[in-house]
């Protein structure tokens, strides 16, 4: 399968992260719910700084035209600006101890890291600090405060093909960042 790059629209958009590819850097403040299992992104409606905030996470989902499941989602707000000139990934409030939402939290910011997220990128939200960035979390990322490709910028060819096995996943920091977590 060929990675496909999508531009940033205002309204609300559905992605497949494993054929397709966004910026997140290219996103000034919206929300984002994400499905691991499937690898569906759901970016919603972007909103002005002055703008009024009159949905849900779950009624963009539904204007996206997924109707069940709403559980499977990670849920937050993602976006970059004054205070975040590398981009916030901010996980709606949750029973964020739990090792399945962790997991799921894990992948979602594997998946954002392949698509333009930063090294200096703040998390906010993700295990029992309020912030830190996203190389404290992606250990690999120290090595490189370079900005990661749009997965390796489409994989330097356009016939690229998306490896299933190709996630650069470090057990090693999943483990040891959950360990350390209060239950």
């Amino acid at each position: 399968m060929l990675i496909e790059k999508i531009p940033i629209v205002p309204e609300i958009m559905r992605i497949d992260t494993r054929t397709q590819a966004i910026d997140m850097q290219q996103i000034d403040n919206r929300r984002f719910l994400f499905n691991p299992k499937t690898g569906v992104l759901v970016l919603g409606r972007q909103y002005q700084e002055t703008s009024l905030v009159n949905a849900s996470h779950a009624v963009e989902l539904a204007d996206a035209g997924i109707t069940k499941d709403f559980d499977d989602f990670v849920r937050g707000w993602i976006g970059t600006g004054r205070n975040y000139p590398k981009g916030v990934i901010h996980f709606a409030p949750c029973d964020r101890f739990r090792k399945h939402f962790f997991d799921r939290a894990f992948d979602t910011l594997e998946m954002f890291r392949e698509n333009g997220a930063l090294a200096g990128t703040v998390v906010r939200g993700f295990g029992s600090r309020w912030e830190q960035p996203l190389s404290a979390i992606l250990t690999d990322l120290q090595k490189e405060e370079q900005k990661p490709s749009l997965r390796q910028q489409l994989r330097k060819t356009p016939e690229a093909k998306l490896s299933g096995t190709g996630k650069k996943t470090n057990n090693n920091d999943r483990r040891r960042f959950f360990e350390y977590q209060p239950y």
